[in-house]
């Protein structure tokens, strides 16, 4: 099992409300927008997503979040990451 890492860029949306289906959506699939941090987690950069323990390929996975995008109805971009060691400065609690 991985987890991964997703960054999605809705253009020409509006934070927050234009972004709550897609959140709502990647939430689904097991997408949630903290990650683990330290003792606890901690609460990702606006468009972050985290999802852990997928059994799918990171081109299953990317193409999943594609197509939520895409469903929104607005032009996006999407990068995923397999994590294997991450980093972070994280401040907001989840």
């Amino acid at each position: 099992m991985a987890s991964y890492y997703a960054r999605v860029e809705l253009h020409g949306a509006s934070w927050p409300e234009d972004y709550e289906d897609l959140h709502t959506a990647l939430a689904k699939h097991g997408f949630t927008n903290c990650a683990p941090y330290g003792d606890g987690s901690k609460r990702l950069p606006t468009g972050f997503y985290y999802a852990t323990d997928r059994t799918d390929d990171y081109m299953k996975v990317c193409q999943v979040v594609c197509d939520i995008a895409r469903d929104t109805g607005y032009k996006y971009e999407v990068v995923v990451i397999r994590e294997s060691a991450s980093a972070a400065c994280l401040s907001k609690k989840c």
